[in-house]
C-alpha cells in the first residue's frame, strides 16, 4: 500500500497533505475546508538593534529575531 491508498474512516488521508494538494486547495477553495488551518496574524517590524522581529502582537515581546534576514521566493 503507498502513501497514496492511506485513508481514515472520513475518507481523508493520514500524514502530510502533498504540496500539490494545498496549493490546489489554497488557489480553489477554502483550505479550512481541507483541515489546513489559518495563517497566524503576527506582527512584524525591525527591534532597536535593527534586527527583523516577529510577535504575536506590536505589545508583545519578538519570539523570532534575525540579524540579517534574507528574501526568499516561494
Amino acid at each position: 500500500m503507498n502513501h497514496d491508498q492511506r485513508q481514515t474512516e472520513g475518507g481523508r488521508r493520514r500524514g502530510r497533505m502533498l504540496a500539490r494538494e494545498w496549493t490546489i486547495a489554497a488557489l480553489y477553495h477554502d483550505p479550512s475546508d481541507h483541515g489546513i488551518p489559518a495563517l497566524p496574524d503576527w506582527a512584524s517590524g525591525r527591534d532597536a538593534a535593527g534586527r527583523f522581529a516577529l510577535a504575536d502582537s506590536a505589545a508583545d515581546e519578538p519570539f523570532i529575531l534575525a540579524d540579517e534576514p534574507v528574501e526568499v521566493e516561494r
